[in-house]
């Protein structure tokens, strides 16, 4: 199979990164991988897209649909998720030459946006039950029905008109974790699509639906200026009150926004999400800088929570450019001191001392029993590796960057990875949650892809 790769790198490397990233000099991904210098990378990247992404791409459910396993059997059944895990793999498919695949995802996804323009995490079919960790669908208010475009080459199935729910609501109602996700990942795999395509007509049409969802988000700022919702993506444990990492998304889509409306003629809607990029960044900046590095969150009640070494927040601010000046140089050799961010050779930790959380951080208490572990969260996971390698690639770390990519491809088993893993008091990591799940998978093809000259020989 020939796939093609993206003319343009995406705005969201290029603002982030802040140096030149050079757009692909192969005519397309296979020859890419082919050139890969590493043998232990390139087959890493060959059985991250033939083993994983492209094999989700199923178009079962409508075009545009894939699983976000490999073989659809976790968090499968029709569901598709908004959040985190469809904007990676958007992005891997895009670089695939899958153009049209999320062209059509988008599409489903803007089905579901609300009036206020809150965009669910997470999609699924219109019968499902609103029971324990789903307590949060709401019938019939966030019901939609969504009638397929006809493409050749889909399932039947693709075509059939269906009723869905989107779900705002997590499972801990007081936190409510996960609650910015869809709708800041909406406004980021619209940037990457128009990155990647420069089709002004397709932005002009969408970009009041992109505005919405960013103004849905703003209206989440709270009297310190923070935006409110818990963890961007960790549930538990779920960072009750204004997580770092929700703070730097939004910065980071904030301006990404700006961008897109300055290229759509806006000169207006161009300053105004400046301006609120601008007001966020210098809120979270004196929430939560702390001398040479930045806190982890503000808890709701207990205040700036600053206790579990290292976290992933600090990536995040060099990744989006938001640390500069003498706080990034005083940050990123800190950053790069630091051992605990990948037990068992495993990138990376959200936090460097997993160990040290206490009781009060937990889940809240829930009207059903819980079997998930409470710090589950507390893990390598491939959304904090993406923060690294972004990071790593802004500061020209290419050492770290290669060999963080060689780990991530030597922890594959048989191909595959799984979706968390867990650090033990002996300094290795354990394996847990989904089996074949695509996050990894869809990092380590954007990361390696979106860096012929760093890979490639």
């Amino acid at each position: 199979m020939k796939i093609s790769v993206m003319k343009y790198p995406p705005l969201y490397l290029v603002g982030a990164l802040m140096v030149s990233l050079l757009p692909a000099t192969a005519n397309d991904g296979a020859a890419i991988v082919s050139k890969i210098a590493d043998p232990e990378i390139r087959a890493g990247v060959e059985a991250a897209i033939n083993q994983n992404v492209l094999p989700a791409a199923t178009q079962k459910y409508y075009p545009g649909f894939f699983e976000i396993t490999a073989d659809g059997g976790f968090f499968g059944g029709g569901a598709s998720w908004p959040g985190l895990d469809s904007w990676q793999m958007s992005g891997a498919f895009l670089l695939l030459g899958r153009t049209q695949l999320v062209l059509d995802y988008f599409e489903f996804v803007r089905a579901s946006q609300r009036q206020d323009g809150a965009i669910p995490f997470a999609i699924f079919p219109g019968n499902t039950p609103a029971e324990k960790h789903l307590g949060g669908l709401k019938y019939p208010q966030d019901l939609f029905t969504y009638q397929p475009p006809k493409r050749a080459g889909v399932p039947a199935t693709a075509e059939e008109t269906r009723s869905w729910i989107g779900l705002f609501v997590h499972w801990e109602p007081k936190a409510n974790p996960l609650s910015r996700l869809g709708t800041i990942c909406y406004i980021l795999t619209a940037s990457e699509i128009y990155a990647h395509t420069r089709d002004a007509a397709w932005l002009r049409e969408r970009l009041a639906s992109i505005k919405a969802a960013a103004t849905e988000a703003l209206g989440h700022r709270s009297d310190n200026g923070l935006i409110s919702g818990s963890g961007f993506y960790t549930e538990l444990p779920p960072r009750y009150g204004w997580d770092g990492i929700t703070q730097c998304y939004t910065i980071h889509a904030f301006r990404e926004l700006a961008k897109l409306c300055d290229e759509a003629g806006d000169g207006p809607g161009a300053a105004a999400w400046s301006a609120h990029a601008a007001e966020l960044t210098q809120a979270f900046t004196a929430a939560f800088w702390r001398d040479d590095h930045y806190a982890e969150y503000v808890h709701a009640e207990r205040g700036v929570v600053d206790r579990h070494g290292l976290s992933d927040v600090n990536w995040a601010v060099v990744a989006f450019g938001i640390a500069d000046g003498e706080k990034l140089k005083v940050l990123w050799p800190r950053l790069l001191q630091e051992p605990g961010f990948h037990p068992g050779n495993m990138p990376t930790m959200t936090v460097s001392k997993p160990f040290s959380y206490e009781p009060w951080e937990y889940c809240e208490p829930l009207s059903f029993e819980m079997t998930i572990p409470q710090l589950n969260d507390v893990a390598a996971m491939g959304r904090v590796w993406y923060l690294e390698a972004l990071a790593c690639r802004r500061m020209q770390a290419t050492e770290r960057l290669v060999e963080t990519t060689r780990l991530v491809c030597r922890a594959a088993a048989g191909g595959y990875w799984r979706e968390r893993y867990h650090p033990q008091p002996d300094g290795t990591v354990v394996p847990s949650g989904a089996q074949k799940y695509c996050e990894y998978a869809a990092v380590l093809t954007q990361v390696v892809l979106s860096n012929p000259s760093v890979f490639c020989r």
